[in-house]
């Protein structure tokens, strides 16, 4: 089981970069470089340039490339521009990306009026909102900005101690980094700021970052998290290099693991295990595929003066180790599942619910009745309810029986707006697992 990330696939379609007007609903060129109407498209009386019409429209934050009627001639890709609906009706300000399946990345609704300073005041928000939680008060670790849930979508902000990392996922976003860096910098007091993406973003986005030259190869920053130690590889680490969003989530799991055994599977570099094992567990074995991450983690274990003889990591697929340790007959008092995203988009709904289903099953029989399963999905196309179905028939199929006393989500430093409910994407839930149930060896081996 991979550490988790998002999964690189390759974006389908036509190529990374499309002309500004190949998508454009159907019409002939009017004289202002503009389409003319097409269906039932209304004609716009003294719009607000730059200007995007739509010809259908469904609310919320991300607004895809179909979903486009017009564009004004001097709209540029990255571009603030006012944003119509067919009616000829003010929806709000976004930003453009023709390019991008995601065309429209919306900031405002309604008529209010954005200007290009709204960069430094959302991070000034995004700021005051996490002093007044107090997050910094447990870890100097915590999430600045957290893209749709701060208003920002496409930006990410992580602050590790004196060093902040931003990840740009959007071409709007790109074009302001300059932007972004110096009120980064303002609200947070690091001292440096560096910035990342992926290739998946940029295909999707058209646009390249330059590489890394802020942060040297292996380097890493320690950042305290309650108490506890961790490095933050800043070169190669997955996303920003550390998952805050686990961080009353860990808190909330080293409580319950004095003088008990434990399995950390998707350990990456150790967050759940090394807490685990300064709580007190007798006995803790970390599984993760990636041997970077696992190196870290060793790292992380000496940093906090932890014995292996306490502490064990194993670099070994996830499936394959809970296999084999159900064969072995092995069983272990508190078992974690933290998987990467395993449904991407919604092509890889059913195989993404089937990858749940078949780890929580194998999670659950190597659990000793009685003991407790954390189990996580970061994949915010699984609702919590999807989640808990998932997990009823993973209990069914494997003949035990679960009982849930907490769900929980990320901290914080985490927040979703409501016009975005896929930004509630970290279901977490606490379970006593319990002996077999009645005639559990009928039930189909499915997650039906």
């Amino acid at each position: 089981m991979p550490p988790r990330r998002e999964p690189t696939r390759r974006i389908s379609g036509n190529g990374p970069v499309r002309r500004a007007m190949d998508h454009v609903a159907g019409g002939e060129p009017a004289a202002d470089g503009a389409r003319e109407p097409a269906g039932r498209i209304k004609p716009i009386a003294n719009p607000q340039a730059p200007w995007v019409q739509l010809r259908n429209l469904q609310f919320g934050v991300q607004l895809f490339r179909k979903m486009i009627g017009r564009t004004s001639p001097d709209a540029r890709d990255g571009d603030l521009v006012t944003v119509y609906d067919r009616d000829a009706v003010v929806f709000g300000t976004g930003m453009l990306n023709r390019a991008s399946p995601v065309a429209l990345r919306m900031l405002t609704f309604g008529a209010e009026k954005l200007e290009e300073d709204f960069i430094a005041a959302r991070i000034r928000a995004a700021s005051e909102l996490r002093r007044g939680l107090r997050i910094m008060a447990h870890s100097d670790a915590y999430r600045l900005v957290n893209a749709e849930g701060d208003r920002l979508p496409g930006l990410i902000a992580d602050c590790f101690g004196s060093v902040a990392v931003v990840q740009i996922m959007s071409l709007g976003m790109f074009r302001r980094r300059e932007e972004i860096v110096a009120a980064v910098k303002e609200v947070s007091g690091v001292a440096r700021v560096i910035l990342c993406t992926d290739e998946v973003h940029q295909r999707a986005e058209a646009f390249v970052l330059p590489a890394r030259r802020d942060a040297a190869d292996g380097e890493t920053a320690v950042i305290h998290e309650n108490n506890i130690k961790f490095h933050v590889d800043l070169q190669q680490g997955h996303k920003t290099g550390f998952f805050c969003d686990q961080r009353e989530n860990r808190r909330l799991l080293w409580q319950q693991c004095a003088g008990r055994t434990v399995l950390d599977v998707c350990s990456y570099t150790g967050g759940f295990a090394i807490g685990a094992a300064k709580g007190g567990a007798e006995s803790v074995v970390g599984v993760d595929l990636d041997e970077k991450a696992i190196a870290v983690a060793r790292r992380n274990a000496q940093l906090n003066n932890i014995s292996t003889r306490t502490l064990q990591w194993v670099h070994a697929d996830g499936y394959a180790y809970l296999r084999q340790m159900k064969s072995n007959g092995r069983q272990y008092d508190v078992v974690v599942l933290d998987p990467p995203k395993l449904i991407a988009d919604r092509e890889d709904f059913d195989d993404g619910r089937k990858a749940y289903f078949d780890l929580n099953k194998l999670g659950m029989s190597v659990v000793k009745p009685g003991g407790l399963l954390l189990t996580c999905s970061c994949s915010g196309l699984l609702s919590q309810a999807d989640f808990l179905d998932m997990l009823r028939g993973a209990a069914r199929s494997s003949g035990r029986r679960l009982q849930i006393w907490r769900v929980s989500g990320a901290d914080g430093d985490h927040p979703v707006m409501t016009e975005f409910p896929q930004g509630w994407y970290l279901k977490c839930a606490w379970c006593r697992v319990l002996g077999g149930a009645q005639g559990a060896a009928d039930v189909p081996d499915h997650p039906g």
